[in-house]
């Protein structure tokens, strides 16, 4: 007999759009379903479409199955909230569903047709799904010009404020708003791999601790503020306001938070190096806040927020680096990493479970190491910043290739966390030795 493994759920409606989940760990496209667990089939397609979209359906035939999976025709038991968009397809109101910020970055009712082959995760499912939906049972749908009222009234009213500073900009010459546009690039965690080899040139490996430190500690305050709060972006309540791509919660704003820290960074090394200018932090700190808000994807509270937890933890970051070397304290990435380990086992969120790899990797070469503590304030110079700039790009080629060669939401998770792991082993053991 055949092992079923996997279920999944097409749910389309009358003007032939289906219902497709956005993956977070491979940022692909698929139609809601999992793995088949002590459940039957049917009642797994059903559970997994709830937890990905938050939507109650229940299973009306057996359309096929394919290499282990058996999909479902599934049909909603309540009208699909969504938001016609000018392009045919629909946003679906679905924060609210259990996996969504943590599995799934958004849910959406989609027109086969607009869906790109490259841009899925099981091409023969998308392939199949034209012939599967002339049979299948459409769901009903409630158009909403906007969520709001599926949220609370604070929220409502953060997001009026969203919607004056857009009208403010629009009715300024378009090159205020390009450069808000432009600006949230400098919000980017990209930023915080730019530095490594910048860090390891300048400061050596305590440098380099100083900096992944706030990459993990903001990394892992925002990531769970986001998911403990849950609050819906001002683009959900009104869809109108989105400017730029975003997915998953608002509270508190990463890319201000990690601005303010970047810039924070910044502005302390080159205070060191006698100059410091003020202005190198705030500008591009102040700028990446307001196009957050501008472009639709935070409220003003967001940002705020996102300015204070950026700011604390640059400051204390800082502390460590002057106490001690207590920035390159194995005993203080063991914390780290213990602190990350139930998050990543009760959070299902994979940023928890890189935060805890690479600390706990970067905790065990520094105790290996730990006689050789005098040369962890070392700038490295230009050797050291070739030898990390290449450590980075290794490391991001190999969990690229991956994340583009294989559909397995588990392989990706498995290899990303041992690329996270070995780039704590390069940044503190190897780069250091070689050069």
């Amino acid at each position: 007999m055949e092992t079923i493994r996997g279920a999944a759920c097409l749910v389309s409606d009358n003007q032939g759009r289906v219902l497709v989940t956005k993956d977070i760990l491979n940022n692909r496209i698929s139609i809601p379903g999992g793995f088949v667990d002590s459940d039957n089939p049917a009642d797994a397609a059903i559970r997994e479409t709830l937890e990905e979209t938050g939507i109650t359906v229940e299973v009306i035939k057996e359309f096929a199955r394919l290499d282990k999976a058996v999909l479902f025709d599934c049909r909603a038991l309540s009208p699909v909230s969504i938001h016609n968009q000018a392009d045919g397809n629909a946003m679906v109101a679905s924060w609210h569903a259990e996996h969504f910020g943590r599995e799934v970055r958004n849910v959406a009712m989609m027109k086969p047709a607009s869906i790109h082959i490259n841009e899925v995760r099981f091409p023969d499912q998308i392939k199949a799904i034209p012939t599967w939906i002339k049979t299948s049972t459409p769901s009903q749908t409630s158009h909403f010009d906007d969520f709001s009222h599926l949220s609370s009234e604070f929220n409502v009213r953060n997001a009026s404020l969203n919607q004056a500073l857009q009208q403010a900009i629009k009715a300024m010459p378009s090159i205020f708003g390009g450069l808000l546009t432009a600006s949230s690039a400098m919000g980017s965690s990209v930023l915080f791999f730019v530095l490594i080899p910048i860090a390891m040139a300048s400061g050596g490996v305590k440098r380099v601790s100083q900096l992944m430190f706030t990459t993990v500690a903001i990394t892992l305050i925002v990531s769970f503020a986001k998911l403990h709060f849950a609050v819906p972006r001002p683009f959900y309540l009104f869809p109108d306001l989105q400017l730029t791509g975003a997915s998953g919660f608002a509270f508190p704003s990463g890319h201000t938070a990690i601005a303010f820290t970047v810039w924070g960074l910044v502005y302390l090394w080159l205070k060191q190096a006698g100059k410091g200018n003020l202005a190198i932090w705030l500008v591009p700190s102040v700028l990446v806040a307001l196009s957050r808000v501008y472009l639709g994807v935070h409220y003003v509270t967001d940002v705020l927020a996102g300015a204070v937890v950026g700011t604390l933890v640059v400051a204390v970051s800082e502390a460590l680096a002057q106490r001690d070397n207590k920035i390159v304290s194995p005993a203080l990435w063991a914390l780290i990493g213990v602190v990350a380990l139930p998050l990543a086992a009760t959070q299902i969120q994979p940023t928890f479970l890189y935060c805890a790899a690479f600390s706990l990797a970067f905790s065990l070469m520094l105790l290996l190491i730990k006689k050789r503590e005098p040369t962890f304030e070392t700038p490295l110079g230009k050797k050291g910043f070739i030898w990390s700039l290449s450590s980075v790009a290794m490391v991001a080629l190999f969990i690229g290739g991956v994340g583009l060669l294989s559909n397995s939401s588990i392989e990706i998770l498995a290899v990303t966390t041992l690329g996270f792991a070995v780039l704590a082993a390069l940044l503190s053991w190897v780069v250091p030795r070689v050069c």
